[in-house]
């Protein structure tokens, strides 16, 4: 009776473990959502609202610290148990730094308020957001139906983030015209291309999520480009 009732308290340390995760994920989502609302409508309050929510996701960060830090004292996990912890304590770190991203955006959003930035821009940098976003979205499912193979899927397009940034990058640059003067603000574009490179972080940190969720149901390390 005694061993029944030690593993069904283990099943339930490690479900409310997958929960906490769950509901980070979904934190992390929103404010990504709302950054990005917050940017192609540049709404202040919504951004401000954003950056006030991160104090929730580092919180859930502690959290989900501390309750790895009981499975493995109280359960001492092994196996697929084991890999789940410790892909956990890897992925509250990632999840910690995309909210941190969003929150960055916000602030350049309210940073942007004032200033005038070109349609083009804008609409390239909310084609980019999309891009981000899309990522995320993919790790967070990957996670939520332990799919390895989506998860491999993500990792591998990777490289479209270096491309996307280095393009973007390239058009916010300002270029003096042929009189020699600069056209725009160039601090809208410093502001613009700081948000490419939260985005271009969000992008990479959400692969990274996927090379947890591949190691924790394979036992296997997608670091430094190759399975070992």
């Amino acid at each position: 009776m005694e061993s029944v009732f030690c593993e069904d308290s283990s099943r339930q340390m490690l479900a409310t473990l997958r929960t906490r995760l769950l509901v980070m994920f979904a934190h992390v989502g929103i404010a990504l959502d709302e950054s990005g609302k917050a940017l192609a409508q540049d709404d202040a309050a919504r951004a401000l609202a954003v950056q006030e929510g991160d104090a929730v996701i580092d919180d859930l960060e502690n959290e989900i610290d501390e309750l790895c830090l009981r499975v493995m004292a109280r359960l001492q996990p092994v196996a697929g148990d084991l890999r789940f912890v410790v892909a956990a304590l890897r992925m509250v770190v990632d999840l910690e730094r995309i909210g941190d991203e969003a929150a960055a955006i916000a602030e350049r959003v309210l940073l942007l308020h004032e200033l005038p930035i070109h349609e083009e821009d804008m609409r390239r940098l909310r084609e980019m957001f999309a891009q981000a976003r899309a990522a995320f979205a993919q790790a967070s499912d990957a996670f939520r139906e332990e799919d390895a193979e989506a998860a491999l899927n993500l990792r591998a397009d990777e490289d479209d983030a270096l491309q996307a940034e280095v393009a973007l990058l390239q058009a916010l640059m300002p270029m003096p015209g042929e009189d020699g003067k600069v056209s725009g603000d160039p601090r809208a574009a410093i502001h613009a291309m700081l948000i490419v490179r939260s985005l271009t972080r969000i992008w990479r940190r959400s692969a990274n999520i996927a090379e947890q969720i591949y190691f924790m149901r394979h036992g296997a390390s997608l670091k430094h480009g190759r399975v070992k």
